[in-house]
């Protein structure tokens, strides 16, 4: 029996860690619920507690202006059709409030709730860690050392299936930029007052595509195409920038750089002041007495800028021609 009671005495010795791991957790729970947000004002919370409904776009409200938005869609004059695009207008803005209500209030909650949720679990992590480590029975260590895999393991299969290891800012941005490029295409379509041009069942067909916007889901998915969208238009770049390269050189061209580099590799005393003639016709400034390493240098530099486009390689060419560095019959197509 004293040896059973011997046995579970590691354990007794970890309640007080136990003890103190829960009132930290507790303290981060209380400190967390600070962090919340301010306070929303009466005339936009939802629901609204005021008895006219401020600020709430209730689906009674909804239904009385559907039904008066097909009436007038029957008639045919002039202030029926004016009064349908108000209609319209209305339940557009009074249903976009809405989801800009509930999409900030979800963002606020999916930070807050990720934060609190790997807070607590490193809390978990250094406290099973610790105990582990002033834990004297060789049960209690693995005990614990099992728990504290468990934990980490769970923290990395959130981030990993929940988040795709995406932060929750740059999800938040990606629900952002998705839902305001809907928004500025159902504001351009509003500017419209033809409702046989966008009527309120293309608009509502938009606001529902603005509302799956602002969701995990939605970030997610916005995050991947723009990541693809991206990367194709990278690869599109690099092909045409290859086959520029592969095409933007005549036979010509050629002959006249192999000579070039012929006669810049040779350069002696006797042809330096065809170099120095060749730069000076380059417009390039250089002295008649110029070191032949300077030469060298600055023939070189103009080199690489003829390889920019067609135009400077044919000025390039030219020069060298006209001042006798290579053959005037080089550069021929």
């Amino acid at each position: 029996m004293k040896a059973g009671l011997m046995s579970y005495r590691p354990l007794r010795l970890m309640h007080p860690y136990l003890f103190a791991l829960i009132g930290a957790l507790l303290l981060q729970a209380g400190c967390a619920g600070n962090l919340v947000r301010p306070k929303v004002p009466s005339v936009i919370v939802v629901p609204s507690p005021d008895k006219d409904q401020t600020g709430s776009y209730t689906l009674d409200k909804y239904a009385q202006d559907l039904k008066e938005y097909t009436a007038d869609l029957k008639k045919t004059d002039a202030v029926s059709g004016a009064d349908a695009v108000k209609l319209r207008d209305k339940m557009v803005y009074s249903i976009a409030a809405e989801v800009d209500y509930a999409f900030y209030d979800y963002e606020t909650k999916l930070f807050l709730n990720e934060a609190q949720f790997h807070v607590g679990a490193d809390f978990l992590q250094l406290g099973l860690a610790a105990a582990s480590t002033v834990s004297i029975g060789a049960r209690g260590k693995t005990i614990l050392g099992a728990l504290l895999t468990g934990v980490t393991g769970m923290n990395l299969s959130i981030d990993k299936n929940y988040f795709r290891q995406q932060t929750v800012q740059a999800i938040a941005s990606s629900m952002e930029a998705n839902r305001d490029q809907i928004k500025t295409t159902i504001l351009k379509q509003l500017a419209d007052p033809d409702t046989t041009k966008y009527p309120f069942a293309a608009a509502r067909a938009d606001l529902i595509r603005y509302f799956f916007a602002g969701t995990l889901s939605g970030g997610l998915q916005k995050l991947a195409q723009t990541a693809a969208t991206d990367a194709q238009g990278a690869k599109s770049d690099l092909t045409t920038q290859q086959v520029k390269t592969v095409a933007k050189f005549t036979q010509g061209d050629v002959d006249c750089a192999k000579a070039y580099s012929a006669a810049l590799a040779t350069i002696d005393s006797t042809s330096l002041p065809k170099f120095i003639a060749f730069l000076k016709e380059m417009k390039v400034t250089i002295a008649d007495d110029a070191k032949q390493a300077d030469v060298v240098s600055a023939v070189k530099s103009q080199g690489r800028k003829a390889e920019d486009d067609a135009a400077s390689r044919a000025q390039f060419c030219a020069a060298l021609q006209k001042t006798t560095v290579i053959p005037s019959t080089t550069a021929k197509e």
